[in-house]
């Protein structure tokens, strides 16, 4: 076993680094780092134990936290302990999101970029079993990745029994996590109920599986290459264009909508994604909920996924003369005589405005309910800043992007936009508003 984390250090060139082990008191993160500590001198590695109080085992936790202490002294380590926020949900989900939250924190705070994890060939095997349960495609037969960012598992290749051999031989002892045994838990119910019996079929099962892993891992580069070929010509920036999309077949075309569904779903699936691929092929001109925030728009003759955000109730008073600042911008208010007829077009960063002294304090802040425009050029009215909108053809997924200057209601800038025909310059004395990227130091 040692001889196999050697050469996983070889192969990801892993040496004269801080190395963060993702740290339980049990026997694979305990086996992981006792090896570690046998090379750390010849790879010149420091080693970190990170170990994170979930805040569900109270007694349970104190021990594993003793254990993390006085294990870290023996081989002369250095150990990272936090606890996880009272009164949080207790669920996988939630647990692992906290649990890589930690790590990063961890890694920032001793400046690594390697966080090993203890994930073994068994832990493989259950990911691979669960996946199947619920329906996955290639992608997700490729299970737990080796190497993923900063993460790491020299683990994944060696199986539970060989890792209590190692410590059995090491005169090692470890801690048992008594949540293991809790079959509510979808992992502990495969790992303990259902794995035996496939045991009983074929006592070399958890390498027949691992290898069905490893033909999908190398089938998946195969049908990356593909992707990567087709993908040529398909896109148009974060656009797919919808003609070209339409020539492939099916397969192919699920498979482009999975890799870029991948950004925005953590979890998705097969009839997920030929509903969407349904809505693409009957509709040139609309738009579908993917989830509850997340949604593919179908415009122009490509489509494009987009995620809505929820609408900034930032806001500032603009009193006079002088800088402020807004969201990530500085914004400027000067007073001057304008002397010539040149102006700003309307999309740069600047305009001129005819603004009277009584009009302070104007408001700095994005779209709302009942806002109302009278665009340059439109004489003797108004209308709904959604309707400037649409007629200008912006997208509904840009509307709320834009900052707005305004007294009450009325607009008197759409910034980088339109000013307003009630407030265009009309005689020499005026205000030059303008604005750049830049935070409040």
């Amino acid at each position: 076993m040692l001889t196999k984390v050697e050469e996983f250090l070889k192969k990801y060139k892993i040496q004269n680094k801080t190395v963060i082990v993702g740290f339980s008191a049990g026997p694979d993160s305990t086996a992981l780092a006792l090896t570690l500590s046998e090379l750390k001198e010849l790879y010149n590695l420091k080693i970190v134990l990170a170990y994170f109080n979930h805040n569900w085992r109270v007694e349970e936790a104190k021990q594993e936290e003793r254990f993390t202490i006085n294990f870290a002294k023996k081989i002369n380590a250095q150990y990272y302990i936090k606890k996880a926020p009272k009164n949080i949900k207790k669920s996988e989900e939630v647990a692992r999101d906290l649990r890589y939250q930690f790590f990063l924190s961890c890694a920032d705070c001793y400046n690594s970029n390697v966080v090993m994890l203890a994930h073994n060939k068994n832990d493989n095997i259950e990911t691979l079993l669960y996946r199947i349960i619920k329906g996955t495609s290639v992608k997700g037969l490729c299970c737990i990745p080796e190497n993923r960012d900063i993460y790491f598992r020299p683990f994944l290749d060696v199986e539970k029994k060989d890792i209590l051999n190692y410590l059995k031989d090491k005169n090692q002892d470890y801690l048992v996590d008594s949540s293991n045994f809790d079959i509510k838990y979808k992992r502990n119910l495969i790992r303990n109920e259902i794995l035996p019996l496939f045991e009983k079929i074929n006592p070399s099962f958890v390498n027949s599986m691992d290898l069905l892993i490893k033909n999908s891992i190398a089938s998946k580069k195969i049908i990356n290459d593909v992707l990567d070929c087709t993908k040529k010509g398909l896109f148009l920036e974060n656009k797919i264009k919808r003609n070209e999309y339409l020539n492939l077949n099916k397969e192919i075309r699920y498979e482009i909508l999975n890799d870029y569904l991948g950004s925005f779903l953590k979890n998705r699936d097969f009839k997920t994604i030929s509903r969407i691929d349904d809505f693409i092929l009957a509709n040139t001109k609309s738009m579908i909920s993917v989830n509850s925030n997340t949604f593919l728009k179908i415009q122009a003759d490509t489509f494009f996924l987009y995620q809505k955000k929820e609408k900034s109730s930032e806001s500032i008073l603009i009193s006079g003369v002088g800088e402020f600042y807004f969201s990530n911008l500085v914004f400027r208010v000067e007073k001057c005589q304008k002397k010539d007829n040149k102006f700003p077009q309307s999309f740069e960063n600047s305009c001129y405005l005819s603004i009277l002294d009584d009009d302070f304090p104007l408001m700095l802040r994005y779209r709302k309910n009942g806002d109302v425009f009278s665009p340059l050029g439109l004489k003797n009215g108004k209308m709904k800043l959604k309707d400037y909108f649409i007629n200008e053809k912006i997208p509904q997924e840009k509307r709320d992007e834009y900052p707005l200057l305004c007294k009450n209601n009325e607009i008197l800038w759409i910034l980088g936009e339109k000013i307003s025909e009630n407030y265009k310059m009309k005689n020499l004395e005026c205000y030059k508003l303008s604005y750049y990227a830049g935070d409040k130091k």
